[in-house]
């Protein structure tokens, strides 16, 4: 294939590209850079011209003097591409230009801008690339070069025309000749922190760029001077002279004035653009950063799924249910009955890679001893009276997801042996069938029973029961975290009134529900919630004791009317946590370190908390 059909297919892809309709993201068009009216008019009014397009060549941003100088209007702009603004050899070196900027990330160049009424205008493009929701854009300004070329061809009759067009460019300019500057505009000592423009006249390299980083711009200076080439694209990062850091970029051509070889630069400062692209990467590598942190650490989390409280204790549980779901091992959960064990069981489950299968819990405790076989493993139609068709066990409907087993305790030593076999990779065989199954299962267990006590007693196979406690988490119950009773009752009071406006709650009742010992645990202050918004009473006993009972007597609280007190939900969490915390500093002489430690919170926590109650 000759260069001129590799070039006139490059053009057809182009065409092709042209064909495809270009919108920026959602995310993009509706963030605050783009909507903020300020930007958007201060990008309009930009006297360079700004533009930003995708790989369809069609703008999607434009300044008003992108428009002026083309002579198209915004409305028609809308349907304007990059090819309509260029042709032959300057379209062929902005396609490099576009081509090299995707591969890369940046890249500049000069070309003829076509208008609407015919004219050629020479312009310094330059760019850089972005992706957005995986699609690549461009974004960039271009400087009329038109002056400087004029000023160019007049350099030998008047250097006083050309400083004064050199100047009213928007960008550095320098020229380089014979080893020192001779000229400088205002935005090029600007940018590099130099005060006095005429102090550079005549001096060397070293007088304007920081040591360490005079030499790049030397090589390259040296290698025009030699011939090696005309033009020279300028990238790096420099320090100014008042000790700023600066990203800058532009072109380096070599020209003759005065009849001797002189370069002349160009610089922008791309420090802005390169720190918003940096914080962009950085924001990318936060966020992965952090997701993994999320599934390691679960610190200052007031809740997990579910499963509701802050308490130190609850922490503990929390980073124990990360580990775990980071695994396939075998876990064991501990627990009071009412605690949330099966909370817990679906929350590993949930933050694991099993998350997109089954969760099947199964409730030991509950399955006749005739049935057990067949509501593991399954059965095969008449296999035994009342098996009127095939039926699935939990084993292949946990295929590749979770089997939850509550109440572990309570399985006889039989089915302990072959669900053993069965995690162990030696399969399962479903009652009335001959054929073995195997089943991709992962097993969490839970009992609130003294489980050292049943492999002690046989009740437990010690063998099963080591394949099964790799993972131990124990979940405290709630008198060990009262401190997480406030966060419970609204979490609790949002279930039952679906998100209506939550019912008022005396502050007495916060603290005798606090006081209180929960025998029952989770369970049961969420049984008492539900009896206190259709009776409007909480009890913790039968009522016959009421009257029997003090007002503020530990363990035990009265039966209270709802209608008692006025005040908000949120008001009388605080009042419960503000006696709480007077009570725990009463009980150490004010020592915030072991009042901290007796409420189960941090030191931190604990001043933080007395601050907002104003208790400090």
């Amino acid at each position: 294939m000759t260069t001129e059909d590799k070039t006139q297919q490059l053009a057809d892809e182009y065409a092709q590209d042209l064909a495809q309709p270009s919108e920026l993201p959602s995310n993009l068009r509706d963030t605050d850079w783009f909507s903020n009216t300020f930007l958007e008019m201060l990008i309009r009014s930009l006297p360079g011209v700004f533009y930003l397009f995708d790989p369809s060549l069609k703008f999607l941003r434009w300044n008003q003097n992108f428009e002026k100088v083309t002579g198209f209007s915004r409305e028609e702009f809308r349907s304007v591409s990059v090819h309509d603004l260029f042709r032959g050899e300057s379209w062929q070196r902005i396609k490099s230009t576009i081509r090299h900027i995707f591969e890369t990330g940046e890249g500049c160049t000069e070309a003829f801008l076509e208008t609407k009424d015919g004219r050629s205008v020479p312009y310094f493009w330059t760019g850089i690339s972005a992706t957005i929701e995986g699609t690549p854009f461009i974004v960039g300004m271009g400087t009329d070069l038109s002056q400087l070329r004029e000023t160019e061809d007049a350099l030998h009759d008047s250097e006083v025309l050309y400083r004064m067009l050199a100047e009213r460019i928007p960008v550095g300019a320098m020229l380089y000749q014979n080893g020192k500057i001779i000229f400088a505009n205002d935005a090029f000592v600007s940018m590099f922190g130099v005060r006095d423009k005429y102090q550079l006249l005549d001096k060397d390299m070293d007088q304007l760029f920081s040591k360490g980083y005079e030499s790049y711009f030397r090589q390259t200076f040296e290698g025009l001077e030699r011939g090696m080439s005309r033009d020279k694209p300028i990238e790096t990062c420099c320090l100014t002279r008042d000790g700023r850091e600066i990203w800058v970029e532009g072109q380096a051509t070599l020209i003759r004035w005065q009849h001797q070889p002189t370069i002349f630069v160009t610089l922008r400062d791309t420090t802005e653009e390169r720190h918003r692209e940096m914080s962009m990467q950085e924001e990318k590598e936060h966020l992965r950063r952090e997701n993994v942190s999320l599934r390691s650490s679960l610190k200052d989390r007031y809740r997990l799924g579910n499963i509701v409280g802050k308490s130190s204790a609850m922490q503990d549980v929390y980073e124990l249910i990360s580990n775990a779901a980071a695994t396939s091992a075998s876990v064991f959960i501990y627990g009071e009955s009412g605690t949330g064990k099966e909370l817990v069981a679906r929350a590993i489950h949930d933050m694991s890679g099993r998350a997109g299968k089954e969760f099947v819990p199964v409730n030991c405790a509950a399955i006749p001893e005739n049935l057990l076989e067949s509501e593991f493993f399954g059965h095969k139609k008449g296999s035994f009276t009342g098996a009127h068709a095939d039926k699935k066990g939990y084993l292949d409907m946990a295929n590749g997801g979770t089997l939850f087993l509550d109440e572990l305790g309570d399985l006889n030593m039989t089915l302990q042996a072959k669900l053993l076999r069965a995690i162990d990779g030696g399969g399962y065989t479903p009652v009335g069938d001959n054929q073995v199954r195997h089943s991709d299962f992962r097993i969490i267990a839970a009992t609130n029973r003294n489980v050292w006590r049943d492999v002690k007693t046989g009740v437990l196979r010690e063998d099963f029961f080591y394949r099964l406690h790799v993972i131990p988490i124990k979940i405290p119950p709630l008198r060990k975290r009262k401190e997480d009773i406030p966060l419970l009752l609204e979490h609790f009071f949002k279930m039952q009134t679906n998100d209506e406006k939550l019912p008022r709650i005396p502050g007495h009742v916060i603290e005798a529900l606090t006081n209180y010992d929960w025998p029952g645990n989770v369970r049961e202050l969420q049984n008492a919630i539900q009896r206190y918004l259709v009776v409007g009473r909480i009890e913790f006993i039968p009522p016959e004791s009421v009257e029997e009972i003090e007002p503020a007597g530990p363990p035990r609280a009265r039966a209270f009317d709802s209608a008692e007190d006025d005040l908000s939900l949120h008001e009388n969490v605080e009042d419960a946590e503000r006696a709480v915390i007077k009570k725990a500093l009463d009980q150490h002489d004010g020592n915030k370190t072991l009042a901290a430690k007796a409420l189960g919170v941090s030191r931190r926590t604990l001043s933080r908390k007395l601050k907002r109650l104003d208790l400090s």
